[in-house]
């Protein structure tokens, strides 16, 4: 018998964020960052608040393309409410896995368990490689953030531009060592669906056609374009002075650390990685939590947002996991453990 389960592993991990979430607030100068919010003009909370939504708009069109290039048709409006409701459950589970809820919607409506992963993994795909590019882009024009700053960036770049050839080249390597992978898990049946799921789902990937892909991947750049420049204009309306470069890294760098599922939503190991970046350009403490809190305002307004979504466009669970069979069993076969 285990004596930690991975459950309560990741309660650990969540209480240890909250834990230093709290801990910072100890350190640094509450009044002075509540002042900063207090500032704060209703034109650029209003302003804020239009660039969300129009960056949960542009996300939903792109899913609703990854969708249709599967050959399923999903209506704009229920597309944005499904889209924003798995914003919601990103927001309340470790590393936004909630983020692939849209997948049950798919199941729901007859798909596979691999055919329904295909759109969601795409979205997250093209969202890391985006945020990829542009945060190396940024450290190039602002160099000295970190040690072995252009060594350690390229090497990402470079397994992201290795991930790009084999999804869209070389897929029958992935699929090898994927399934090397999946050969060491327990449970037979198990392995069986999950080596389908991981079939099918990369199988999916020549209906994306050229032309398609080019349209997701503009789409994701208009997206990341909103994203950067709610910040830049929270950064802007709470006086904080800091450079478009500087504030480009630092959401970059707080988005990562968010979907490391070591913490809810980034709380603590955010606000930690915020403080570094903003003292190695001369910047206090202050000054990095009163920036980190315009996450929690983007998490507290797509969470309600997705939370009403969510309430008006549910999801049958029962019929989801009837489309990927197997997975009750590996459930239960925890549970045993």
């Amino acid at each position: 018998m285990k004596l930690l389960s991975t459950k309560w592993v990741k309660i650990l991990f969540q209480a240890l964020g909250v834990a230093l979430f709290v801990i910072i607030l100890t350190r640094v100068d509450v009044r002075e960052i509540a002042r900063s919010y207090r500032r704060m003009s209703p034109m650029h909370a209003g302003l804020g608040i239009i660039l969300l939504f129009l960056l949960t708009l542009i996300k939903a069109v792109r899913w609703k393309k990854l969708v249709a290039a599967q050959g399923r048709a999903v209506p704009l409006g229920r597309a944005f409410r499904i889209y924003a409701a798995s914003l919601y459950l990103g927001v309340v589970t470790p590393g936004h896995i909630g983020d692939f809820a849209k997948s049950l919607y798919l199941m729901n409506a007859g798909l596979s368990a691999g055919r329904a992963l295909f759109s969601s993994v795409v979205d997250r795909f093209f969202d890391i490689v985006f945020l990829v590019v542009i945060g190396y882009t940024s450290l190039l024009f602002f160099p000295g953030i970190f040690k072995n700053q252009l060594s350690v960036s390229s090497l990402l770049l470079g397994i992201v531009l290795l991930a790009i050839a084999a999804f869209f080249w070389r897929r029958d390597i992935l699929l090898r060592f994927m399934k090397r992978f999946v050969s060491g898990m327990p449970g037979s049946n198990f392995r069986t669906n999950v080596d389908k799921i991981i079939t099918e789902g990369l199988g999916e990937f020549e209906k994306l056609k050229r032309g398609a892909a080019a349209h997701i991947a503009l789409l994701t750049l208009f997206a990341w374009i909103a994203h950067y420049l709610f910040f830049i204009v929270f950064a802007d309306a709470l006086m904080l002075g800091v450079s478009v470069p500087v504030i480009i890294v630092c959401v970059s760098a707080a988005i990562f650390t968010a979907l490391l599922p070591v913490s809810l939503s980034g709380l603590g190991t955010r606000d930690l990685v915020l403080i570094l970046i903003f003292g190695k350009v001369g910047f206090s403490r202050e000054a990095a939590v009163t920036f980190s809190f315009s996450f929690i305002l983007v998490y507290l307004i797509q969470g309600l947002t997705g939370l009403i979504c969510w309430l008006t466009a549910p999801f049958d669970f029962k019929q989801a996991s009837e489309a990927a069979p197997g997975l009750e069993e590996r459930e239960d076969a925890s549970k045993q453990e």
